[in-house]
């Protein structure tokens, strides 16, 4: 009986450290830090970031410079000559980027959207001309729902056609099978017909994406996110869930913003979801060429970023700060959040 009673006591406290063990994870930060004209900042280790989440400083237990193209290749070669000792483990250069175009189509046919979406056909042209011979590209549009017009491809002319296409207001047939990575299998006609707005779309691609490892980076053409309220524009609860599953499927958001018009209200959503997921915003009417050299800099590799989490009793969704120490010129991208779920 007294064996007994000794157990019943001890439980509670088993219990709690049990608790307590399973909070203490760990979780993956996708970081491309730059200069202002998007030329890679190299040279960065563990002591140079500071990661907070929910306000507490994280320990960062290591960081990785991950090249994703030739010129991001280049550099960590170059950088390894110079400071052997500084990157022995570098990554491994990966097989190629994975690109999602998506052209946000009006379906009210306003004629600011509509030719600044037609104009935006010209960057696309010269992103796809940068591709490199392992990256593929998929390409969608939304207009009054997502639209699949082209699963993963390096092939240049399919893209660019996949591109052109986006300006049509159709019912596109099903893009052709291709080998792995494929998006094919995880999209369902039914999600992308009932996706009814931008953000909804947003969940679908990155619900598609979780499963294919590694990060992604979507390419927004679009003219705006959110709804205008109060003269405010309001993120609302779509917008909540597109940004947790992008977050888990390790999805960063570039929106090039083709309105043609100096400045309008909904491009707000747009900058949060760059914001938000890692990404950058980018006005297109202005200089568009100082975007698409910015894009293609960036583009060029990320750190990867391993924290221990703080010890939490705190279940949900969690905030993330990155920063780099001492150098002011930095521009970090990073997600700003995480959740348990994932």
């Amino acid at each position: 009986m007294k064996l007994a009673f000794a157990l019943l006591l001890a439980w509670p406290l088993a219990a709690q450290q049990i608790e307590e063990s399973i909070t203490v994870e760990r979780v993956i930060v996708d970081a491309r830090v730059t200069e202002a004209g998007g030329e890679p900042v190299l040279n960065l280790e563990a002591k140079d970031f500071r990661v907070k989440i929910d306000g507490k400083i994280a320990q960062i237990e290591s960081v990785e410079w991950i090249p994703e193209t030739a010129a991001g290749r280049d550099l960590a070669a170059a950088l390894t000559d110079d400071e052997s000792t500084a990157h022995e483990d570098l990554a491994p250069a990966p097989r190629g980027r994975l690109l999602v175009f998506l052209f946000q189509t009006d379906f009210a046919r306003n004629s600011v959207r509509v030719q600044g979406q037609a104009k935006s056909l010209i960057y696309a042209d010269k992103l796809i001309e940068t591709l490199e011979e392992n990256d593929r590209v998929a390409v969608f549009s939304y207009d009054s729902h997502l639209k699949f017009r082209l699963d993963f491809s390096g092939s240049a002319a399919d893209i660019h056609d996949a591109c052109e296409k986006s300006l049509r207001i159709d019912d596109p047939p099903g893009p052709r099978v291709v080998p792995r990575p494929s998006l094919a299998a995880s999209l369902h006609r039914d999600d992308m017909r009932n996706a009814a707005t931008p953000e909804q779309a947003l969940t679908v691609l990155a619900n598609a994406l979780r499963p294919i490892p590694g990060t992604k980076s979507l390419i927004l053409f679009g003219w705006g996110l959110g709804q205008l309220w109060n003269r405010r524009v309001d993120m609302g609860r779509d917008y909540s869930i597109a940004r947790g599953a992008l977050e888990s499927a390790r999805v960063s958001v570039f929106s090039l913003d083709f309105t043609a018009a100096d400045g309008h209200t909904l491009a707000a959503g747009l900058a949060t979801a760059a914001k938000d997921t890692g990404g950058f915003y980018a006005a297109l009417h202005n200089f568009p060429q100082l975007a698409i050299d910015r894009l293609q800099k960036t583009l060029a590799g990320h750190y990867e970023i391993e924290v221990r989490k703080p010890e939490t009793k705190v279940m949900g969704v969690h905030k993330i700060d990155v920063e780099v120490i001492g150098n002011r010129n930095a521009m970090v991208m990073a997600r700003t959040s995480y959740s348990d779920k994932n």
